[in-house]
């Protein structure tokens, strides 16, 4: 098995559980989230399971600032993906941010700018260039 395997689930668990804050989780949402999951080689079963709480997933996300970032990343794409983010979606971004070890300004840096954005989506490279201004 791969030995970052469990970081990969506890990450799709993050991304299930974000999809379902506002109360109704979009196709999109789910096939962006399943997208993620075969991306990382995750197994549809093993997706399957996390969503049924079926899996108890504990937090673990990466060693490396780059990969959290990365992480990070597709949690703001996931929450502008349906294009209305509630605030309850902010502040899981910003609490699991924080869990991962991120820089509190560049995780609110960077939800301002997306929220903000019409588009509702930030790309990975602006989102890097947020957290290395952060970094000391």
């Amino acid at each position: 098995m791969d030995s970052l395997y469990p970081e990969k689930l506890s990450h799709i668990n993050d991304l299930i559980q974000l999809s379902k804050i506002d109360g109704a989780e979009s196709h999109m949402e789910l096939n962006f989230i399943n997208s993620i999951a075969a991306r990382l080689g995750i197994e549809k079963s093993d997706v399957e399971k996390i969503k049924d709480k079926k899996l108890d997933i504990p937090f673990s996300p990466p060693k490396k600032e780059s990969q959290i970032i990365e992480q990070f990343h597709r949690l703001i794409l996931l929450i502008g993906i349906d294009k209305s983010i509630y605030k309850e979606e902010v502040s899981f971004c910003v609490e699991l941010g924080v869990r991962m070890g991120l820089n509190y300004n560049a995780i609110t840096e960077a939800l301002r700018k997306t929220v903000r954005n019409p588009a509702y989506i930030m790309h990975l490279d602006e989102m890097e260039s947020i957290f290395r201004k952060y970094s000391n």
